[in-house]
Order: structure tokens, then sequence, then C-alpha cells
């Protein structure tokens, strides 16, 4: 028998033994609760999940077929390559995080990239092999922006498939939950600095990198700061310059004829990709009249700050976003629960200067000197 200490969780790794014993219940009945079987009763289910959970009782991979080694989970998210090294290769971290957390829990992850455009295809891709009788019982996928993703990911899921969304949420998927950031609070956030910068102005003026509307955390954002700046200084104007990673080189164009005739202080990006395009620029231009709030940490931004091309940037945690994602996954198939809330809203906090070190450091971001804009692809 495993030695307890003070009544509490076992010494040493905890069986499906020890959590009979704590229950007075067989060891067959708890690997049904836990495996999901039938035969046993939800309110004992529950009070196994609940033990086991306390107990901290995790599969082991090895040990025999009483484990769901075989539980397969699939992430699809967005390229980290390129200018997605900007936002997704830090949701891609987040997920690896709890990979590499959960190696022994008997979940199987696989990788799914896919680039500009290719999101329904790879949706496609997976709904194939569930129909074709694959065992995917899990799948990670970023928040859809059109009616086709939406549709393929309700069918995911009719097909037994648990999917969690993050960076964004739909509930007519049918997903178990999502994991966000506060996009109104970062908007928010966003627009309180701006007006501090903004406040001895005479004739105020923003550039506001609005992203794209079909894309929730960048309308959500954009829309909380209007409503911000709006309120607490009426006579500012806001110039917004749509575009994101499919227009990118149409939002250089409009950046650079907005800062030559349209007399703005200052300049505010609402994503990542608009937050290089701005770094760049300005340190192109070399004008130091117009300060700039930027969105997300990443080695450009991380520079810019540190170089003083911008004064600011929004952080919205996407390791913490997606890490959170996929426990939330892992706890759905290796343990049956589903979240109490199924929205997961992580905070945004405003970065300066003076404390950009420490959360470089706790996403993993080198700093890189901000460079001047070099032409795109």
């Amino acid at each position: 028998m495993t030695d307890t200490e003070n009544g509490g969780a076992p010494a040493g790794r905890v069986t499906m033994k020890d959590i009979a014993a704590r229950l007075g219940v067989s060891i067959n009945t708890v690997h049904k609760a836990i495996s999901g079987k039938p035969g046993v009763s939800d309110a004992v289910r529950e009070r196994i999940l609940a033990m086991a959970s306390e107990l901290g009782y995790r599969r082991n991979e090895g040990a025999s077929n009483l484990s769901r080694k075989d539980v397969r989970a699939v992430v699809c998210l967005p390229s980290p390559q390129r200018e997605g090294s900007y936002f997704y290769a830090y949701l891609w971290e987040g997920c690896e995080r709890y990979v590499r957390e959960s190696r022994d829990s008997g979940l199987a992850f696989e990788r799914m990239e896919f680039g500009l455009g290719e999101y329904a295809r790879s949706l496609e891709g997976v709904l194939g092999r569930l129909e074709a009788g694959e065992a995917i019982g899990g799948l990670l996928a970023y928040a859809p922006s059109s009616a086709e993703e939406r549709g393929l990911l309700a069918r995911i899921a009719d097909a037994g498939c648990k999917v969690v969304l993050v960076d964004g949420d739909c509930a007519q998927t049918g997903r178990v939950g999502a994991s966000i950031s506060d996009y109104h609070a970062a908007g928010e956030l966003m627009a309180e600095q701006a007006l501090n910068l903004l406040a001895c102005e005479k004739d105020p003026c923003v550039l506001l990198l609005s992203g794209e509307a079909s894309t929730d955390s960048h309308r959500l954002v954009a829309q909380a700061f209007r409503e911000g700046v709006a309120t607490g200084l009426p006579s500012a104007r806001i110039v917004e310059l749509p575009g994101a990673h499919a227009r990118t080189l149409e939002l250089e164009i409009a950046l650079e004829t907005a800062l030559g005739c349209e007399g703005a202080q200052l300049a505010c990006s609402v994503s990542a990709v608009g937050t290089e395009v701005l770094a760049e620029t300005l340190a192109a231009r070399g004008d130091a009249r117009v300060r700039a709030i930027g969105n997300d940490l990443f080695p450009g931004s991380a520079g810019a700050l540190r170089s003083g091309v911008l004064t600011n940037l929004v952080y919205k945690d996407p390791v913490g976003m997606a890490y959170r994602a996929a426990a939330m996954l892992g706890d759905c198939l290796l343990w049956g629960k589903v979240p109490e809330k199924p929205v997961l809203m992580g905070s945004v906090q405003l970065v300066f200067r003076s404390n950009l070190a420490q959360y470089c450091a706790a996403a993993g971001v080198e700093e890189r000197p901000a460079a001047a804009r070099v032409a795109r692809r």
C-alpha cells in the first residue's frame, strides 16, 4: 500500500488502487469511471473523478492497456512562419508547453499547421479522416472567421470529436469551450493610454491600424478602443487603416500616406502584423513626433519598444491563452471534464520599457533591434 502523509495525497505516483481504497470501491469501477466506460452511475463517476483530480492522478502511458495512450488530439493553428512569427508562434509555444508537461498522460498530439487561406482545407482533412473511421478524440482549433470554417467545425464536433477554440469563440460550432484574451479590456487599456498621450494636443488625431473585421480579436479590440477614445476625448479624430496578413502591402501604403497628410500625433495597432508594419515604418521615417502603441509581444515589437519607436505594447499573453486551451482539451479527453465556464478569458497588461524584460522572459521572447521596413513579397 502506498504511504500517505497527514491524510493527504499518497506519496509517489498515485494509482487506481489508491483511488479505489480512498472511496471503498473496486479498481474495476475506478477504471470504468476514468476511462469513460459504461457500468458506473453518474454520481459514482463524479466522486471518482473528483478524487483522482484531488490526488493528482495521471495515467501511465506504458502501464497497460488500461491507459488511454491512443487518445489522439489534433492541434490546428496558423503557421508560425513568416508573419505568423509575430503572434501564432506563441500560440504554438503555449500548446507545446502543455504537451511537454503531459507527456505521460496518455494523450498523443498531432501538429497541423495551415497557411493563409488554407484553414478550411485543413478542417476538411480532419473531417474526412473522422468520416473514414479514424479515431481523433479532440481538436484544438483556431477560432473561425468564415461561415465555411464554422460549418466544418460544427460537423467535426457532430462526428464526436471534442473541439476547443483558441483566440476567439463561436458557440455555434458545438465546441466544448474556448480560451481567449479579454479583447474589450485590451481596447480599453490602449484607449486609456492614448488619452494620456493626447491630453495636451490641440487637435488630437489617432491613426488606428484596425486589422481585419472578420477576426474577433481585431474587431473587438478596435471597437473598445474607439468607444474609449470617443468617451474620454470626443474631439479626437480616429483615422482607420484596416488590413492585416492578406493586405500587408496595402496597409503599408495607407500608413505612409496617412503619416504624411493627417497630422496624427499617435498611431495604434490592434494586431501583431499591424504593429510590425507600424514599427518598421516609423523607424524608417525617423520621426519621433508620432508616438505609437502596439499590440502583442514578439522580437520586433520588443526591440521597437526598447528603442523608443513604440511607446507601449498591449500584451494579451498568447502563450497562456493556448496553454489553457490545451489543458481544457486534455481534461475533457482524459477525465471527461466539461468546463463550468466554457470561455476562459485571460487578462491583458500594458508593457513599458521599464517592465519589458520580465514579459519577454515569461513569454520566451528575444528582443530584436527595431529595423526599417523591408519589401514584403
